[in-house]
């Protein structure tokens, strides 16, 4: 038995997928109406295969926009690239400037001097973007053009194939110079080593060697002797003895400086000698008293002058004190 087809049911089925597709339109296209965007040209010196349009725009891996347009640049050298920036997703991000004088209600991207657009790619599909980012100014200076470039320009920055790329082309280059460098490297250490062979470099090794071995021995030899001789004991003993004498130079000195030293002697004999004289413009008995102690200072230096005859060791010893009664 066969069933009737509802024909109702499937044309109400059509019309709301109709609808909804409808719909979707037109919600699409209003906000594509609402979305302002800022168009930015890149200039890149390298293939762009791989970038297509509508690829995205991002800004360390935020979105910020699409490739509006590639092209071929005016010098037929580089490729243009325009790209269309979400104005909300840049002023988010606070790279918008305030519009210029005269254009009251427009604004303009602000391009910082570092900040350069790259080609990268997404996995290993071999699709192509373009990423904003900051670059170092000195490594990554401004690219020289040989065209004029609009006010709505961003810097390109060498992709990293490009850099892997150059960097192979330099080496391939230098690699002949290297070979030259290294041919004249091998001639030399050949010139050096049939030098070495002619002068008996070897030999003359061996024999230095043997002449080494015989003075360390020699000097072995030496220190066992010195060892045998006991020469730093000696020498400790000798400094101690230098250590005795030098305390009794020492005691000698103070006894020539002490009250009763030779010193003090001589200056009570000058002491005498200038009573005498200041005593000569007065009386004949302070001239006989004068006289006395002139005497017996004369007396008492020679007494010193014979103590010292007999006993010379006296300056050494010093003089004996005197005994009590």
């Amino acid at each position: 038995m066969f069933s009737t087809t509802n024909y109702f049911k499937i044309g109400l089925f059509v019309l709301l997928g109709l609808a909804a597709a409808f719909a979707t339109a037109v919600a699409f296209g209003a906000n594509q109406v609402e979305r302002q965007t800022l168009a930015y040209a890149t200039y890149f010196n390298e293939s762009v295969q791989g970038l297509d349009l509508g690829s995205p725009v991002k800004y360390r891996g935020v979105t910020i926009g699409t490739v509006a347009a590639i092209e071929i640049a005016p010098d037929r050298r580089h490729v243009q690239v325009v790209a269309e920036l979400d104005l909300e997703g840049i002023r988010r991000l606070g790279l918008t400037e305030t519009s210029p004088p005269g254009e009251a209600g427009s604004v303009r991207f602000s391009v910082p001097p570092d900040l350069r657009t790259q080609l990268q790619s997404q996995g290993i599909t071999g699709m192509k973007f373009l990423a904003i980012d900051f670059f170092e100014v000195e490594t990554t200076p401004l690219p020289a053009l040989p065209f004029e470039t609009p006010s709505n320009y961003i810097p390109a920055a060498p992709s990293l194939m490009k850099n892997l790329e150059d960097s192979i082309v330099r080496a391939a280059d230098s690699l002949p110079e290297m070979g030259q460098q290294i041919s004249s490297a091998l001639n030399h250490i050949d010139v050096m080593l049939g030098q070495l062979q002619d002068e008996n470099l070897a030999e003359k090794t061996v024999a230095t060697l043997a002449n080494m071995n015989e003075m360390l021995a020699d000097l072995q030899g030496t220190v066992k002797g010195i060892n045998q001789a006991k020469i730093p004991e000696k020498a400790a003993s000798t400094l101690a003895k230098m250590d005795t004498v030098v305390s009794r130079l020492d005691g000698v000195l103070l006894r020539f400086g002490g009250d009763d030293g030779l010193v003090a002697s001589a200056t009570r004999a000058t002491d005498a000698f200038g009573e005498v004289g200041r005593s000569a413009h007065g009386t004949s008995r302070e001239l006989d008293a004068t006289l006395r102690e002139f005497r017996e200072a004369l007396e008492a230096v020679r007494d010193v002058f014979e103590s010292l005859d007999k006993e010379p060791d006296m300056l050494i010893k010093g003089r004996a004190g005197k005994k009590q009664p």
